[in-house]
């Protein structure tokens, strides 16, 4: 289960974010509210990025290439990363607007 979260969970959180953001413009539309809600989805979908890549490093770095689990983790690093920019790019327009 641990691996398919390293190789997931970059694009789960990319996904939930963008639900997220969907849902709130769609409920409050340009209000302080929908404002408040996108800065803090964003917030939490960045420390969860975060938290994956720093996962998928120090795993990938503990196991080789050749096993289970090192793999995932060497792929889920830069699909963490690409999540990473996608969340900031999604939730900056909301916030600037």
């Amino acid at each position: 289960m641990r691996a398919w979260l390293l190789l997931l969970g970059g694009m789960l959180v990319w996904t939930v974010h963008f639900f997220a953001l969907y849902a709130l413009g769609s409920v409050f539309e340009s209000t302080a509210p929908a404002r408040i809600g996108t800065g803090a989805v964003t917030i939490a979908c960045l420390a969860a990025d975060v938290w994956i890549l720093i996962l998928c490093v120090r795993t990938a770095r503990r196991n080789d290439a050749d096993t289970v689990i090192g793999w995932p983790a060497r792929l889920g690093a830069p699909v963490a990363t690409l999540s990473l920019v996608a969340v900031a790019w999604q939730g900056l327009p909301a916030l600037l607007a």
